[in-house]
């Protein structure tokens, strides 16, 4: 099956089941050399995104010792992306969003139908491949 239509199934089974219904799901791609670790899914929980409570989901991709978090957060009240402790606005592959990078890490978050990505990866190119267009 192809990794990008995995992918895109795998968020759309997400949101759908938190009960919401979205006109689209975020379309994400899976880099080549990694797979879902279906063991660190997390699906219905709650948290907050820049202090607001939102439904999220998580899907974890590994590679060896590498890996690569992706949450999608359903905010139930709206967020405004703001550039704070080191971020910046910057656009990846035609998405504008915060990116940071810390603890070797680097992190992007972008809004895509009415949802935020958080894509938290070992490298900058792999969000690249990632986010995708």
């Amino acid at each position: 099956m192809n990794k990008k239509i995995l992918a895109c199934l795998l968020l759309i089974a997400a949101v759908a089941s938190v009960g919401i219904v979205a006109a689209e799901a975020s379309q994400i791609n899976l880099p080549d050399g990694y797979q879902i670790d279906a063991a660190q899914t997390i699906e219905n929980a709650t948290t907050q995104l820049f202090g607001v409570d939102c439904e999220y989901n998580r899907v974890v991709m590994v590679n060896g010792d590498k890996n690569i978090t992706v949450d999608t957060f359903l905010p139930h009240a709206e967020i405004t992306l703001t550039p704070q402790g080191g971020s910046v606005m910057k656009n990846i592959t035609g998405k504008e969003g915060l990116y940071q990078e810390k603890d070797g890490r680097f992190i992007f978050i972008y809004s895509d139908n009415n949802q935020f990505v958080q894509v938290d990866a070992p490298d900058a190119k792999v969000i690249e491949e990632i986010v995708g267009k």
